[in-house]
């Protein structure tokens, strides 16, 4: 059976699908056995606690958006594409979840039009070198932007300031203290599974109620595992993957498959449309080595390994 065939009617209409295949060489990180990448986080996540730390030695990342200025630029430019196609309001609020090493998306939001902007994460993981932003500001120019002429480089705080950003960092809690009805563009990459399995419906239902009616959504989802790219997070029961050993040390998944999301997204009332799915040809992990309930599923629902989510809240 196809993938495309486990990809319902999807209630948004028009919305190409970009079906990829993953080669069977491709990797992820340190050429290392994926139970030796779990030993080494668990442990260093007990020994070098601070993320900043983690970060400067290369061991531990949220994203590399600081690295990276044209790609921020890219990311919000696709997702305001996405509603200019789909969408059924002006967009005037954007929403960032978790937008890891970079505040950046603020400024690039201010300098396409935006009046204010989000950016919700779990810690205060982004940068406070101002190095990044201001070469961000030379990429915006560069790339046929205007930056806002008072924007403020003196710290991070202030530049958040200067255009009408708010960045919280109490995780899924900062959405409720966010107005009903407010956002018009929200968007996140490979973090919705990273958001705590018990956590995640009520997210899902927070960002429709703080969404415009007509507002859009994009998500890119990755369901791989985090320690080399397969499938061997799914090998554990639920009371060891869940308990705080896995849970906080840096590699934790809430390992909701393609079809469990697909379906929260539409109890929460959204109209959905998947825009890509990245699936193996073949199991990366043998079946027979995954825990229950993952060793019933259908191959054809382990085989998405990556894919694009749009949502849109009903007018």
């Amino acid at each position: 059976m196809p993938i495309a065939s486990i990809v319902a009617e999807p209630p948004l209409q028009d919305v190409q699908t970009a079906q990829h295949v993953i080669t069977s060489n491709t990797k992820r990180g340190v050429p290392m056995p994926w139970w030796a990448k779990i030993a080494a986080k668990v442990v260093l996540s007990r020994v070098m606690p601070s993320y900043q730390v983690r970060q400067r030695l290369g061991l531990f990342r949220h994203g590399a958006m600081d690295r990276d200025a044209h790609r921020q630029i890219r990311q919000v430019e696709r997702v305001i594409a996405h509603h200019r196609a789909h969408g059924r309001n002006t967009p005037r609020a954007i929403l960032e979840l978790g937008p890891g090493d970079s505040v950046g998306m603020a400024l690039v939001a201010k300098s396409m039009g935006f009046h204010t902007s989000y950016l919700v994460d779990v810690g205060d993981f982004a940068s406070r070198d101002m190095q990044v932003y201001t070469r961000l500001l030379d990429a915006l120019r560069d790339t046929g932007h205007t930056p806002p002429s008072n924007v403020d480089t003196s710290s991070r705080d202030a530049l958040l300031k200067s255009v009408d950003s708010s960045y919280r960092t109490i995780g899924t809690r900062a959405l409720k203290d966010i107005p009903d009805t407010s956002i018009d563009i929200l968007f996140s990459n490979a973090v919705l599974e990273h958001v705590a399995r018990s956590e995640f419906q009520d997210l899902i239902e927070e960002t429709f109620r703080i969404m415009t009616p007509g507002a859009i959504a994009h998500h890119q989802i990755d369901l791989m595992d985090h320690l080399g790219g397969a499938l061997n997070n799914l090998r554990f029961s639920e009371r060891v993957w869940e308990g705080r050993l896995m849970s906080n040390s840096g590699f934790y998944t809430n390992r909701l498959r393609f079809s469990e999301i697909l379906d929260i997204a539409k109890k929460a009332g959204f109209n959905f449309a998947v825009t890509q799915i990245t699936a193996w040809p073949e199991l990366p992990t043998p079946k027979r080595a995954l825990a229950a309930p993952f060793n019933a599923l259908p191959d054809d629902e382990l085989k998405v390994a990556t894919f694009g989510l749009l949502l849109r809240k009903p007018d």
